[in-house]
């Protein structure tokens, strides 16, 4: 009897033993296209915590607790705005679909920017690589030399990145990024930004994307000092916006008063200026267009012709409108400064004084009179690429759906203040995003000193007509590369 009892023991222990072995290998062997398990095992304990106390207020936006220890420094519940709700897939979905075999790997972030510089960011990349096991180097590259380093790493073979960020005025880039494709990812989940992935669509490939509704975007917007609004008691532009007042006229009125009330001298207007940023606001994408197929030479259309003599006329002839670097406004001496969202972030270099005394607020570019359509100019889009060579482009979807994610963030901590936040959530929301494209060099100064952009209302036309063979050339080399991404 006692032996037989052992031997249903020995036989019962067998079988455990059997089923312990078949429910550990039900995961990993899951032929060629191994995933990572879409459940909590898969996420630290933290970020199941993370989701779980994911609630949604009376006003319908999503409050869910941040663990981020950042040396005491708002630690507490963060609150994403409905604006900044991605929809689509969640990252959770996502990194749970991600295949195991990208685990231990590591992917380069090629920036201008440092990791910093995105509030919080640093917490968040760490967080990724805690949930996916994928390390992240971010690479800083100055912005002098961003685009040609590129090109010649891609020439050599040797160290390049594996996820660049790219600017629509600069298309020539194109010619050293492959089609997203490559990830051998869906992007056409709603969670990413179908409108402006449209942007950098050329023939049937798209070269880069962002997530929908992230907090990483960089539409032109207007700054203005509020110190000084309040101190000459003139009417606030944010006050302005809401009600429907704030265009085109409105601004210059504003800028002929304060040049009255500042003291002679004082710059009226600073920062990024320059002709095509205001041009977008009618619908003109600068020095040259694109027309869903190849790129053209708009510099006789008539349109084009009239708001660049308006323009000069501004510039060149009743000196209203200046160009400058952002330091004359950080100095609180001019009143208002055209730049991108970039700007805005906390961390951000750019206007540190007016930051510290929270004097710097924004506004979406003003609206045209008369105009029907809002064109919102997207001179720097924040997109993201995959460089040719890349050593691992399938983990690049992974990271930028964890890395674009508001709901990852302190948004309230992100920028410097909450209305600059709602601000750009609504720039980012316009449907008529026009591209920026800076005028081809030949014709263009970025310091005004010559080029089209030092012209008066009068000189505008026998300037174009003089230049308009050396655009002809520059878009052909532009098309030329256009070819070669078909």
């Amino acid at each position: 009897m006692k032996q037989i009892l052992k031997s249903i023991l020995a036989i019962m222990m067998i079988l455990c033993m059997l089923f312990t072995v078949v429910g550990c290998g039900g995961t990993e062997n899951v032929g060629s296209e191994e995933q990572v398990a879409a459940d909590d095992s898969f996420f630290t304990d933290e970020a199941t915590q993370n989701e779980k106390e994911e609630t949604t207020s009376n006003d319908g936006t999503s409050n869910s607790k941040d663990n981020d220890n950042d040396g005491g420094k708002d630690t507490g519940t963060t609150v994403v705005p409905q604006e900044n709700k991605v929809g689509g897939k969640s990252w959770k979905e996502v990194l749970g679909s991600m295949p195991k075999k990208l685990r231990g790997k590591t992917i380069t972030m090629y920036n201008w920017n440092t990791a910093n510089e995105y509030t919080g960011a640093p917490e968040v990349i760490e967080k990724f690589t805690k949930q996916t096991g994928i390390k992240v180097k971010w690479q800083n590259v100055t912005f002098g030399n961003y685009f040609t380093k590129l090109t010649a790493l891609v020439a050599s073979g040797k160290g390049i990145p594996d996820i660049v960020r790219v600017r629509l005025d600069e298309f020539a880039m194109l010619k050293d990024l492959q089609p997203l494709s490559v990830a051998g990812y869906d992007f056409s989940d709603e969670a990413w930004d179908q409108n402006l992935m449209k942007l950098y669509t050329y023939g049937n490939n798209t070269y880069a994307t962002s997530l929908q509704n992230t907090h990483l975007g960089s539409p032109n917007m207007m700054f203005y000092n509020k110190a000084l609004i309040k101190k000459y008691d003139m009417e606030d532009p944010y006050e302005l916006w809401k009600a429907g007042k704030w265009t085109f006229n409105k601004y210059v009125e504003m800028c002929r008063e304060y040049r009255e009330l500042a003291p002679e001298g004082t710059p009226v207007t600073s920062g990024e200026g320059f002709f095509a940023v205001y041009a977008a606001s009618y619908g003109l994408s600068g020095g040259f267009a694109y027309d869903g197929k190849q790129f053209y030479n708009p510099l006789k259309e008539t349109k084009f012709l009239e708001v660049h003599q308006l323009l000069g006329d501004f510039y060149n002839k009743e000196h209203l409108f200046d160009f400058g670097t952002h330091e004359r406004m950080n100095n609180q001496n001019a009143l208002f400064s055209i730049g991108i969202a970039t700007h805005l972030r906390r961390k951000n270099t750019y206007y540190g004084n007016l930051k510290s005394a929270d004097n710097l607020y924004v506004v979406p570019m003003p609206a045209i009179d008369g105009q029907s359509t809002y064109y919102q100019g997207m001179g720097e889009a924040e997109a993201y690429a995959i460089p040719k060579g890349a050593p691992t482009p399938e983990a690049v979807p992974y990271f930028l759906r964890f890395f674009l994610d508001g709901a990852n963030y302190t948004l309230s901590n992100y920028f410097c203040n909450k209305q600059n936040l709602e601000v750009y959530n609504w720039c980012m929301s316009q449907p008529n995003k026009v591209a920026i494209y800076r005028y081809p060099v030949s014709i263009s100064s970025l310091e005004a000193t010559t080029g089209i952009q030092a012209q008066t209302g009068a000189q505008m036309k026998k300037f174009i007509d003089s230049n308009y063979g050396a655009v002809n050339k520059a878009i052909e080399e532009y098309n030329d590369i256009l070819a070669t991404l078909k």
